[in-house]
């Protein structure tokens, strides 16, 4: 005959087992989907098209965040597409995802949950080699037509300072050595990397602006024991000087 203890007990259980499927999925448990843009030589298809996953993506920060998962033992699948514009509000909005490589701004900072840094770029205005354009200040630049990235870091430094900007999605070197625009507002060594392999290069800077480090941006709902995890493990590998490493294949 079961006795109240049993009783007691096995209405505990049952009202425990009704709280687990709200519980959040553990460290080692949940995938997380990686999203990444054409953003060289940070992240880039090997193809060169605006489409790749997993071992078609190479570039510094993809190299990087891939080893980063594998050894914290987290389970992730990695995508590079386009528009960045559309990423960011994938990982913000939708759980399991995160995406690189992201500068961690003011406006951004309370949408995500944020490893790295990764990398360091500078925001630059670049121009044509033979352009006679001269800037000592932003100031300077609003007079000329400025091209950017839809969504990039380039673009939101224009933006957030009332700076208008012609939005592109692609070939942006080939259309400022077209004269589509008179500068272009990106980040190097991201910028020269993408006009030489374009076969534009080499470009000239007109303005370097600021230094921004590059983050990984998880959504807001990934449990704090797996950005704990990934920090502590980024650390580690940044001790052990495998980020530089990866940066020396790319560039000198």
């Amino acid at each position: 005959m079961p006795t109240k203890n049993n009783n007691v007990r096995g209405a505990l259980l049952g009202a425990l087992m009704t709280l687990l499927p709200l519980a959040p999925a553990n460290a080692a448990g949940e995938k997380i989907n990686l999203l990444t843009q054409n953003f060289p030589p940070f992240s880039m298809a090997v193809d060169g098209k605006n489409f790749a996953k997993e071992g078609a993506i190479n570039g510094i920060d993809a190299e990087v965040v891939a080893e980063l998962f594998k050894r914290a033992g987290v389970p992730y699948e990695m995508t590079l597409r386009f528009p960045w514009s559309r990423l960011q509000d994938l990982a913000e909005k939708t759980h399991g995802f995160g995406v690189f490589s992201l500068s961690r701004t003011p406006q951004r900072e309370p949408k995500y949950k944020w490893v790295g840094p990764l990398s360091e770029i500078q925001i630059v205005l670049l121009k044509n080699p033979d352009s006679p354009i001269q800037l000592s200040s932003l100031e300077d630049a609003k007079q000329y037509r400025i091209g950017s990235k839809d969504g990039s870091v380039g673009s939101q430094y224009m933006i957030t300072r009332g700076i208008e900007v012609q939005s592109s999605l692609i070939d942006t070197p080939a259309k400022l050595k077209a004269g589509q625009f008179d500068l272009w507002a990106t980040t190097n060594p991201s910028g020269e990397y993408e006009a030489k392999q374009a076969g534009v290069g080499p470009l000239a800077v007109a303005l370097t602006l600021s230094r921004v480090d590059l983050y990984l941006a998880l959504n807001k709902d990934t449990p704090d024991e797996v950005v704990d995890k990934l920090q502590r493990t980024l650390d580690q590998m940044k001790q052990e000087g495998l980020l530089q490493q990866a940066a020396r294949r790319y560039v000198n």
